[in-house]
């Protein structure tokens, strides 16, 4: 679109909502065009405009005028209703009409004066968040074939790279804003609002859940104000369907631990035991709360899931062990391919067949049910989840196997043709919810149907990671492209992350062992930095007792996962030349607002990087900007325009990048990668020169609070509940505050004074 065509829309928009006021009268009026409603308060010149299901869009829509260097409202506002059409004329300071034409799908603003401003409140609450969008016309397309895919059906997937910024991946964490961002996705109805480039979107002070919209209205231009993208999921990005996530039970992503990377069918009774002690003593303090056992529990030859475990392996049998886990404060987790069944413990007419009337074979000795019969669900289905849910297993991943191709491909075989694949999806998610309740946690893969969508809490979406830099790439790639579903339709799984640098005992029996190398320190890193800014589900799949010292600070330095959300809604393909060089994850809480900024080198060699803060970062022009560098534990230093750097091959580098204001700022912690899990509300004092906080900490374990200290203040006193503080004042600026871990929050208040 072209500047002033946009400028145009954004102007009308506007327009359009204050062309209804009239003032000679003093009651509210009421149109309706298209599905849009315009309340017009005509006392107080205000508009107001909602749209269908989308409910209200703008409150306090008002109009203004650069009239003699000023900014001035127009007033004396009367108006008409032609058709579609709604004329605004103004009497004062100026005399102009503003045109607004009501379509369908936006709404177009014409001006017929110029300096014209439209001024509205826009509704932007957790689940109407800032986003950069794909255009329609650019997505790209690329094959997928099933056999390597986690649909297992070969399909066509969508992405696109962005002209602007390409290598920049924007994700939020709490109410964000940004200068790059002129759209707001609306979660629930699955629609874009689009507003003019032009337009300019910053929080409300006074109420954060609301954007104030400022636009330019262009002279006798007719542009829209606003796009309505409706079905964006379905048919920009190509999701075989779109319903929200629900996620009223589960707030963020699981983190936890899954056996099989580091025992694969090795793993015995007494692994689970000693990790769930040593998760719940060591790591839950940290964030981990899910243990899960993954496949090795029975024989392969007679796949039964709550029968016929391995008495050699797992003496105690399920329910022990569920209860075990569970006594540890912990989630368990279990593995099944519950689509299909050992063949010689079954009706043979339960069995789905190929063309030539085979039994099609699924996972080790399974058969493929056929699940449109009444018998299955009702002889099978129903009593093995209700066995799992009294046993109290809490958490279900379900390897979808080969089910999704045999349901795909032989649907026409079901005993009940008039179901679908689609249909024998939602059959059985809708009895496992029933069964289970919304808490359980289902972990699945998404149909190429897209009849799981609604039912799961977190879709397994790439293939099997592993150690090394190559099979790590395999969650790479899920970040890359899937993280613009995570939060939205479901929490996005990329599977296990892998840290180690040595083998577990099950790796010497891999037919891969001695093949691959394993991670450098600073590949696990990178790993561990970008599954943690992505908000994806975390699962490790180490060998806990063993791990590396220094990995397994990676670790507890980068869980729980948190609530983020995307704000790039599009995937970016599998391709490693797509990946972002840059995630800029953009933090706005408990009264903090800066950009946590990882930057991957994924090159294999040393690079020198330089990133900018107004055309990479969106930041403010023209401002100071203190970047600390967490891995480090370094202030990098105050910086106007960019900051430059060097990165290891395959290394990422993680920068908190503050606006520096001139009052002293808390810049970090050594605790969490997001620089703000476990902090409480900061708050500066500027009559009494006071900057107090809350910590949550993990008792025992030493944590430092950074601090920017501007040249022109002194610390006078420091107040905080512990006992062994250390302060400590470095380079550049920097506050150190150190202390041991507590159990109850820690409070904690400096006093400066300004030194003339």
């Amino acid at each position: 679109m072209k500047p002033n065509l946009i400028k145009t829309i954004s102007i009308v928009s506007i327009c359009f909502i204050c062309f209804w006021v009239k003032c000679s009268s003093d009651t509210a009026n009421n149109y309706k065009i298209n599905d849009w409603e315009i309340l017009i308060d005509s006392k107080n010149e205000i508009i107001t405009v909602s749209k269908g299901n989308l409910g209200k869009i703008f409150d306090k829509i008002e109009f203004q005028v650069l009239h003699d260097g000023e900014l001035t409202k127009l007033s004396g506002l009367h108006w008409e209703k032609q058709h579609e059409r709604l004329i605004i004329h103004s009497e004062k300071p100026i005399k102009t009409d503003l045109k607004f034409v009501f379509e369908e799908n936006g709404i177009i603003v014409n001006s017929s004066g110029g300096d014209i401003f439209i001024r509205a409140i826009s509704s932007a609450p957790i689940d109407r968040f800032p986003a950069r969008i794909a255009e329609p016309e650019n997505m790209l397309e690329s094959v997928t074939p099933g056999r390597s895919d986690f649909t297992g059906v070969t399909q066509v997937e969508k992405y696109y790279i962005p002209n602007e910024n390409p290598h920049v991946m924007y994700l939020s964490l709490g109410a964000i804003e940004s200068s790059n961002l002129h759209s707001l996705f609306d979660k629930e109805t699955n629609t874009v609002i689009k507003f003019s480039s032009d337009s300019k979107l910053k929080r409300s002070p006074e109420n954060q859940t609301f954007m104030e919209i400022e636009t330019p209205v262009i002279e006798d231009e007719e542009s829209y104000f606003i796009e309505l993208i409706s079905d964006y999921f379905t048919d920009v990005l190509g999701n075989p369907n779109y319903i929200p996530y629900d996620d009223t039970y589960h707030k963020v992503a699981p983190t936890g631990w899954n056996h099989w990377l580091a025992f694969f069918r090795q793993v015995t009774e007494d692994d689970i035991v000693k990790h769930a002690d040593f998760i719940s003593e060591n790591l839950k303090q940290f964030g981990m709360e899910h243990c899960q056992l993954d496949d090795g529990y029975d024989h392969v030859s007679r796949r039964l899931w709550t029968e016929n475990w391995d008495m050699v392996k797992f003496p105690n049998g399920s329910e022990w062990l569920a209860k075990y886990i569970k006594s540890k404060n912990l989630i368990p987790g279990l593995w099944t391919v519950p689509y299909c069944y050992s063949v010689n413990d079954a009706d043979p007419e339960w069995f789905l067949r190929d063309d030539e009337g085979n039994i099609l074979m699924d996972y080790q000795g399974g058969g493929e049910l056929d699940f449109t019969r009444d018998d299955v669900i009702r002889e099978y289905w129903i009593p093995l989840w209700k066995e799992f849910k009294r046993q109290g297993w809490e958490y279900h991943k379900f390897d979808i196997g080969n089910t999704a191709y045999m349901w795909h491909t032989y649907q026409h075989n079901f005993s009940d043709t008039t179901m679908s694949a689609f249909d024998a999806s939602v059959r059985t998610m809708k009895i496992w919810r029933e069964i289970m309740g919304p808490e359980v946690w289902h972990i699945n893969h998404p149909d190429v149907e897209g009849g799981r969508m609604g039912f799961l809490d977190v879709a397994g979406l790439g293939r099997d990671p592993g150690v090394g830099w190559g099979k790590m790439n395999n969650m790479l790639e899920v970040i890359s492209n899937n993280t613009y579903q995570n939060h939205i339709i479901w929490y996005s799984d990329p599977d296990c992350i892998v840290l180690r640098g040595k083998p577990t005992r099950a790796d010497y029996e891999n037919r891969e062992f001695g093949k691959v190398d394993y991670l450098t320190f600073e590949e696990a890193q990178t790993c561990a930095s970008l599954l943690s800014l992505s908000g994806m589900q975390y699962l490790n799949g180490d060998d806990l007792l063993n791990l590396e010292e220094e990995r397994m600070t990676l670790l507890k330095k980068t869980i729980p996962a948190l609530p983020i959300f995307p704000v790039d809604l599009f995937g970016r393909g599998r391709d490693r030349t797509n990946y972002p060089e840059i995630m800029d994850l953009k933090v706005n809480r408990n009264s903090r607002m800066y950009d946590v900024v990882a930057v991957t080198n994924w090159e294999n060699k040393p690079k020198t990087e330089t990133v900018s803060f107004e055309k990479e970062l969106s930041l403010e022009a023209g401002q100071k900007y203190v970047v600390f560098d967490f891995w480090k534990e370094e202030l990098i230093g105050e910086f106007y325009n960019d900051f430059r750097f060097e990165i290891p091959p395959h290394g990422t580098r993680v920068f908190f990048i503050h606006k520096q204001s001139g009052q002293p700022l808390l810049i970090g912690t050594n605790r969490h990668i997001s620089g703000t899990f476990g902090i409480g509300n900061v708050n500066w004092e500027e009559s009494k020169k006071i900057l107090s906080g809350v910590s949550e900490t993990v008792p025992g374990v030493q944590y430092s609070l950074y601090f920017s200290i501007p040249e022109n203040f002194e610390i006078e006193s420091i107040d905080i509940n512990v006992q062994d503080v250390l302060q400590e004042n470095k380079n550049k600026g920097l506050f150190e505050l150190t202390f041991t871990g507590q159990e109850e929050p820690v409070n904690w208040l400096i006093k400066l004074n300004n030194i003339n």
